[in-house]
C-alpha cells in the first residue's frame, strides 16, 4: 500500500486540521519531498504543530518519516508528479539562516509531540522536592548539563555539576544518598562513566532523571523519569537545540512550584554576585 493510500484509509479518524494536511499531501507529494514542515503547514493553512500530529495521526514517527514515505512514493511513480493543486514556487534566492531557524523549530515541536506531560510533570516535582541536585552530562551533553546547573543555582542551594574526571564523579557519588536528585543528558552515545555513574546512584536510591534522544538505553531502564528529544541522528545542531527548549520549560514550572521562594533566593543570589564583582573591582584598583 502506497503513503497516499494508507492516508486515505485513515482520513476517517483524522481531526478536521489534519484532514487539510492529509489532502495536502496527496495532491502535492512534491512539495512535501522538499519542505520543512513549518513551510507544509503555511501552504497547507494549518500549524507547524498540526502538520507534526497528523504525521503521528496516520502511525509514522514524524515529519522526517513522511518525508521519506513520500519520496519513495514519487519514484516508484516514475519521478516528480505534477501537483494537482498549484503552489507558487518561491522566486527569491534561499535563505541559509531561514532554513537553519525553521529546522531548529521543527526540532522543538517534535520534541513537544514526543515529551510525556506525566513524565515531565514528574521531573518538576523531583526537582522541586530534592534536598540535593546531581547534574551528569558529558561531551556533547555537557554545555546542556552545565546550562541546568547554571539557572537552578540561581535558585537554590545544594546543586552540583559533574565533571568528566574520575576523581570527582567519586566525589559526587559520596554526597547522593536517598534525598538526591540525578539528572542525566546523554544524547547519542553512552560513555561508560555515565553508566556507572547511574548504576552508583540508583544502588543508593537516588532519583533518577534522563534526557535521551534515543528509545532504549541503559540509563533509560534505570532513570525514574524519562524526557525524550527528536533524534540527534536527524536534527544534529538542532536536537541539542530541543534539549535547551525542554530544560528551559523544566525550570520554569518548577520556580511555578514555590515562586515568591525561587525569587527570593534568586535575588539573595544575584546581590551576593554583585558584591562578589565590586570586592574584585576595589582588589583590581588597589
Amino acid at each position: 500500500m502506497s503513503i497516499c493510500d494508507s492516508i486515505k484509509k485513515k482520513y476517517i479518524r483524522l481531526s478536521k486540521g489534519q484532514r487539510k494536511v492529509a489532502q495536502f499531501v496527496i495532491d502535492n507529494p512534491n512539495v512535501i519531498a522538499s519542505q520543512v514542515a513549518s513551510e507544509v503547514g503555511r501552504l497547507a493553512g494549518v500549524s507547524e504543530s498540526t502538520v507534526i500530529r497528523f504525521c503521528y495521526a496516520i502511525d509514522l514517527s514524524g515529519f522526517s518519516e513522511l518525508q521519506e514515505k513520500i519520496r519513495d512514493f514519487i519514484v516508484q511513480n516514475g519521478g516528480m508528479p505534477v501537483p494537482k493543486r498549484k503552489v507558487a514556487a518561491k522566486k527569491e534566492k534561499r535563505n541559509p539562516r531561514n532554513d537553519v531557524m525553521n529546522q531548529d523549530i521543527s526540532g522543538i515541536s517534535n520534541t513537544f509531540q514526543l515529551i510525556d506531560e506525566n513524565h515531565f510533570e514528574e521531573a518538576v516535582q523531583l526537582v522541586h522536592r530534592a534536598k540535593k541536585i546531581h547534574i551528569l552530562g558529558f561531551r556533547q551533553s555537557a554545555p546542556a548539563a552545565h546550562w541546568l546547573y547554571t539557572n537552578l543555582s540561581m535558585l537554590r542551594n545544594h546543586v552540583h555539576f559533574i565533571p568528566h574526571d574520575a576523581e570527582k564523579i567519586a566525589l559526587q557519588l559520596a554526597l547522593m544518598d536517598e534525598n538526591s536528585v540525578l539528572f542525566v543528558i546523554s544524547l547519542n552515545e553512552e560513555y561508560e562513566d555515565i553508566i556507572t555513574t547511574v548504576d552508583i546512584a540508583k544502588r543508593k536510591n537516588v532519583k533518577i532523571i534522563a534526557v535521551r534522544d534515543q528509545p532504549l538505553s541503559t540509563v533509560q531502564e534505570q532513570a525514574n523519569v524519562l524526557l525524550t528529544v527528536a533524534s540527534v541522528h536527524d536534527g544534529g545542531a538542532t536536537c541539542t537545540i530541543a534539549v535547551f527548549s525542554v530544560l528551559h520549560a523544566l525550570v520554569e514550572c518548577v520556580v511555578q512550584q514555590n515562586k515568591d521562594q525561587y525569587e527570593t533566593y534568586r535575588e539573595t543570589y544575584m546581590d551576593d554576585v554583585r558584591q562578589a564583582d565590586q570586592l574584585k573591582n576595589i582588589i583590581a584598583i588597589s
